[in-house]
């Protein structure tokens, strides 16, 4: 049950984003206060106090910088070191947005945090609060939140979740909001400058980093690769490897410190395994047809879901899907609504 109470902290990152669903808010009528999340040494990148004065509001700054280092950045190191694709930004909204940051605001006597989050919330037919796509598809970010506990989403407010970008960007134009925010958007992880790649194999244990052969499924060497942290499921540019066919990175082994490469083909999943599912339902189904989202812009396909008592889910895809990447999250889906998630063990065939 929500509370009646009109108080809501907002996560200000200093972007269009966060500074808009604040306006929206004061215009509803909440008693609003701003905090800002400090996750890394660089200082903020917008003048905060000004930020604030211009949105009528105050504006704290929260140091998280141990807690996300410990809980997203060891976390990101990590899966690279077990030849996984780790999606930190999911696991910040579990751990650190979702998790520490609105422990501290209903401390201060907020009971509501608000994010700049392009996803919706509304009571579900199962009882409760319901997860939801946002309105603008090539934004909306329910795939980021599947994790959330779901007794929190009584707690959170997403103002832009009815919102296309486009409709943010006139709304801060029009009220001259331009000049106090980021001129424009983060597209890579907060903690890393530069490539990924580069970030990783100085950051790794020794031998983790290094070079080592690319092999095909039968264990032929084929070339040699940079180092496992430069590589993905699903690549094929960088390989080095002349053929008449193009090779594509089949599988990571990270304790024999090789590239597994074969064909296109060979890519393709029908089934998928996932763990430590979370699910956003009243109770835990049993064997249910969904529509299933195997990365961020992955376009989803109807999939049949059978849960397991561990914690696992076996997922059966109506159509057999390419670059299934552990450590990516599998998001579960019908309609609108969001069911729950896990985290990608394996993909296979049938």
């Amino acid at each position: 049950m929500r509370s009646d109470s009109k108080q809501a902290a907002v996560a200000l990152s200093g972007g269009l984003d966060s500074a808009v669903a604040a306006v929206l808010l004061l215009e509803q009528g909440w008693r609003v206060s701003g905090v800002h999340l400090r996750l890394t040494d660089q200082a903020a990148a917008v003048d905060l106090t000004a930020l604030g004065r211009f949105l009528g509001i105050e504006v704290r700054q929260v140091d998280l910088r141990q807690e996300f280092r410990r809980l997203v950045i060891d976390y990101f190191r990590h899966a690279y070191s077990n030849g996984k694709t780790p999606n930190p930004c999911v696991r910040c909204n579990e751990q650190i947005k979702f998790g520490h940051l609105l422990a501290i605001v209903q401390s201060w006597g907020y009971p509501f945090l608000a994010t700049g989050h392009y996803a919706r919330l509304a009571p579900a037919e199962d009882g409760g609060w319901g997860l939801y796509r946002g309105v603008d598809r090539s934004k909306e970010q329910s795939y980021f939140l599947h994790r959330l506990p779901r007794h929190t989403l009584a707690n959170l407010l997403f103002p832009l979740g009815e919102w296309t970008k486009d409709q943010v960007r006139a709304k801060a134009a029009a009220l001259g909001l331009l000049p106090y925010i980021l001129p424009r958007e983060s597209q890579e992880l907060c903690f890393v400058s530069g490539k990924y790649g580069d970030y990783l194999a100085s950051r790794l244990p020794a031998g983790q980093n290094q070079p080592g052969p690319i092999v095909n499924r039968q264990g032929v060497i084929l070339g040699r690769h940079r180092g496992l942290p430069y590589y993905t499921v699903g690549q094929r540019q960088g390989l080095g490897i002349a053929a008449a066919a193009p090779y594509y990175v089949l599988e990571l082994i990270p304790e024999a410190n090789q590239l597994v490469v074969g064909a296109k083909e060979d890519l393709l999943a029908e089934v998928v395994e996932v763990e430590e599912v979370n699910w956003l339902t009243a109770t835990e189904p049993t064997a249910l047809r969904a529509e299933v989202r195997l990365r961020y812009r992955h376009p989803g396909v109807g999939c049949l879901i059978q849960p397991r008592p561990d914690g696992r889910a076996w997922i059966t895809l109506e159509h057999p899907q390419a670059a299934v990447t552990p450590g990516q999250a599998a998001v579960f889906y019908q309609g609108a609504r969001v069911l729950g998630g896990g985290w990608i063990r394996r993909g296979g065939k049938g």
